[in-house]
């Protein structure tokens, strides 16, 4: 006997169905990737920042002096005062690369802050990742900012 009505999906538009799906899904693992390497970045350049603001205020409220230095390598730290030989984040005034994809590229040699009127030795500090480079922008009077290297203002 013969059923007219069968009901139910051909292996073909099965097959059709699982390409579509697996085609769309590379894409949004590629974008969640992205995504996530551009997140990495700008936490970084805001722990960073963050630091820098913290080693402001201190200056100010101590009214002294506060370099800033690098510890090259991995695990990378930036941090004031005295340098350690292991990076850990002991201090308020010291922070450990947060991940292990980002590099501090460059950093102003004697950046730091005084603690007479929130003035500061300008400079920049460069991160670099995956996802492409942040510059930590420290001005005159103390100005800390985040900009992309593509932008004009960075420069």
């Amino acid at each position: 006997m013969k059923i007219k009505n069968a009901a139910g999906f051909t292996l073909l538009e099965l097959m059709l169905v699982i390409t579509l799906v697996a085609i769309l899904s590379m894409g949004s693992w590629y974008s969640w990737q992205h995504w996530q390497q551009r997140r990495q970045l700008n936490d970084s350049a805001q722990q960073i920042q963050r630091l820098l603001l913290r080693m402001r205020s201190d200056a100010w409220w101590h009214n002294s002096e506060r370099l800033l230095w690098l510890k090259p390598g991995k695990p990378w730290c930036l941090g004031s005062g005295r340098k350690p030989e292991q990076c850990h984040n002991a201090s308020r005034l010291v922070l450990r690369a947060p991940w292990p994809d980002i590099t501090v590229h460059s950093v102003t040699a004697e950046l730091g802050f005084y603690g007479i009127k929130n003035t500061a030795r300008p400079g920049h500090i460069v991160i670099k990742g995956t996802a492409g480079e942040r510059r930590i922008i420290v001005s005159a009077r103390g100005r800390v900012r985040i900009c992309p290297q593509s932008e004009e203002q960075c420069q």
